[in-house]
């Protein structure tokens, strides 16, 4: 999500969401990861941190909405420092799941809770 994202529909090896569930799409992702200095000592969980704080907004690379991710894995126990860039690129993959509906598409839902209006 941060700089060029190559992200491709994934291949017949994962499992696609139902065909009710159309507009929901598992996208496998290898990109650099920027990652602070802070999140060093644990690189995996500040490489989560980083991408659950990507979830539930829209990003244009992936042309959809971040729902969740899983199968994350680091590539190289190496990271790179960028000219004077404060922060560290980790090379990372990530499978995840976008809710990526077209133009046009019909969805049928069920509401289970109204609330009050504020």
């Amino acid at each position: 999500f941060y700089g060029t994202t190559p992200c491709g529909t994934v291949g017949p090896h994962m499992p696609a969401p139902s065909e009710a569930s159309s507009s929901l799409k598992w996208i496998h992702c290898k990109f650099s990861m920027q990652l602070s200095p802070a999140h060093l000592a644990d690189v995996r969980a500040g490489i989560g941190e980083q991408l659950g704080n990507s979830m539930l907004r829209y990003n244009t690379s992936l042309g959809g909405v971040a729902l969740m991710f899983d199968r994350l894995a680091i590539k190289s126990d190496l990271a790179v420092i960028s000219s004077d860039a404060p922060v560290v690129f980790v090379p990372i993959e990530v499978r995840l799941l976008v809710f990526a509906p077209e133009v046009g598409q019909r969805m049928e839902a069920t509401v289970l809770r109204h609330g009050a209006r504020s």
